[in-house]
């Protein structure tokens, strides 16, 4: 089973992978109150190369984007 396939805003609302939140992007998350804790475990982020949004697993409307630190260097 892969990754959850998405409505992404950001890479032309088109479908994309979304993986689970990794440690640094959920400490930035909850320090800078863009999601409640308890909200945490439904966030997911675009899996997509240098895409930075984070979004709800059931809203694809309900997201945000990291700060450009997130984004990959690899390109």
């Amino acid at each position: 089973m892969g990754l959850p396939n998405r409505r992404c805003p950001d890479c032309g609302d088109t479908d994309q992978d979304f993986r689970p939140l990794d440690a640094a992007e959920k400490a930035y998350a909850l320090a800078a109150a863009l999601v409640p804790r308890a909200g945490l475990g439904t966030c997911r982020r675009c899996a997509r190369e240098g895409c930075v949004r984070v979004q709800s697993y059931f809203d694809w409307r309900s997201g945000f984007d990291l700060p450009d630190s997130f984004r990959s260097t690899d390109c």
